[in-house]
């Protein structure tokens, strides 16, 4: 009987419609900022999967988002450091989209350690 209990609370639970689901965190490139800081800015973000508008408001956080070494470097960031075409992780408030909290990278864009870099796609080996 646990048995059969177990598996239709598995199957009631794996089959969660995706689509349903709230996405409450999103990471992407800034291709747009609406607004001058130091106010509150609406975003336009581009993902791999869609490009979403996230406003922030006086509770956003800002945090400078740290890719590789040296882990202990500082990690404070503001409204200030917002740039377009730098890579952001962005935590939604739950059912709305403002931002709770933004994660800033400071890496080039493009640059090894950018975190929304594209790898490029391997090369076929050829047999000889």
């Amino acid at each position: 009987m646990r048995t059969r209990v177990a598996i239709v609370v598995l199957a009631v639970l794996t089959n969660v419609s995706p689509g349903r689901a709230e996405r409450r965190r999103l990471t992407g490139v800034i291709v747009g900022i609406h607004g001058e800081p130091p106010s509150t800015p609406t975003l336009e973000i581009a993902s791999k999967l869609e490009t979403r508008t996230v406003r922030t408001d006086g509770d956003t956080k800002y945090l400078k988002w740290i890719t590789h070494h040296p882990w202990q470097q500082d990690t404070k960031a503001s409204v200030k450091t917002l740039t377009e075409g730098l890579c952001v992780q962005v935590e939604l408030r739950s059912g709305s989209s403002v931002a709770k909290t933004i994660r800033i990278s400071d890496e080039p864009p493009g640059s090894l350690h950018d975190p929304c870099r594209v790898p490029a796609a391997p090369e076929k080996s050829r047999r000889f």
